[in-house]
């Protein structure tokens, strides 16, 4: 497999796991009622940055920020991933992924997911409309040279996307050494996803020192049978916020990671190094 083909494929599965979007810029919110007052498992405003290194080479970066928005006449959380690529990856095969998804923040179920890829000279834009009173989700892929696709999928209680059951994890109780079942939906397909939780690890982040995290390891299987393209493991910060501090993905032909690269907004200075 070529460099060029192995750098896209480290991407496309990066973006399995984290997702991509973009939308037009907020409205004026002088005359709009206030943001409902509800407990969130994470703060609004706070912007995660996220080193992304193949090997131990540095190809991209990843932010991933929180906002209210109004659509629809209701205010909605935003969680919003942004993947770029950088140094000498950038100029063979430039990368800028966006993903929004749109949350209740009663319910915390997502209401849209919308996917904006841009990579090299591929694009790719869709979205996942929730429709939680037919419990179904309508996604639709647009072409440019044929009719867009639609594809309807069957909702569960629990069901969520990438990106928000990233967020969702933030609010499980996880212990360790338990298995836990859960069902994630990526493009059109629901996947069963197992996770398994292992011990405390100490994740060394160059900006935070050794942070005890919470190790977890995810697999999916879809018609019961397991997807094997590579190992994912990650961790989330042993505290109240549980934040994503790493995520390594081991395939055959490439390790990448993710690591937290810095932490803004609301109780940003929790974070500060000691």
């Amino acid at each position: 497999m070529c460099k060029k083909n192995r750098m896209k494929n480290i991407f496309l599965i990066l973006m399995l796991c984290w997702g991509a979007a973009l939308l037009s810029a907020e409205e004026d919110t002088e005359d709009l009622p206030p943001v409902p007052e509800v407990q969130l498992p994470f703060p609004m405003g706070e912007t995660l940055s996220y080193s992304i290194y193949w090997g131990i080479i540095g190809v991209g970066e990843s932010k991933a920020t929180t906002s209210w928005v109004w659509q629809d006449d209701q205010w909605l959380i935003r969680v919003r991933f942004r993947t770029q690529s950088n140094g000498v990856l950038a100029k063979l095969y430039p990368v800028d992924d966006v993903v929004d998804t749109f949350i209740d923040p009663v319910t915390l179920r997502p209401v849209l997911h919308v996917l904006d890829l841009q990579e090299g000279k591929h694009e790719r834009h869709s979205q996942t409309i929730f429709d939680w009173s037919k419990m179904q989700a309508v996604y639709t892929k647009a072409h440019e040279d044929k009719e867009d696709e639609v594809k309807i999928i069957p909702l569960e209680e629990n069901s969520r996307d990438l990106v928000s059951f990233m967020y969702f994890l933030r609010d499980a109780s996880f212990e360790e050494n338990k298995l836990y079942e859960f069902e994630v939906l990526s493009d059109y397909k629901m996947y069963d996803l197992t996770v398994e939780t292992a011990g405390i690890d100490k994740i060394h982040l160059s900006d935070y020192g050794k942070v005890k995290s919470l190790k977890l390891i995810p697999e999916a299987k879809f018609d019961g049978v397991f997807v094997s393209d590579g190992k994912i493991e990650l961790w989330l910060s042993n505290d109240v916020r549980r934040l994503l501090t790493k995520l390594e993905l081991d395939t055959p032909f490439a390790n990448v990671k993710l690591l937290l690269k810095s932490v803004e907004g609301p109780g940003a200075k929790d974070w500060e190094k000691k």
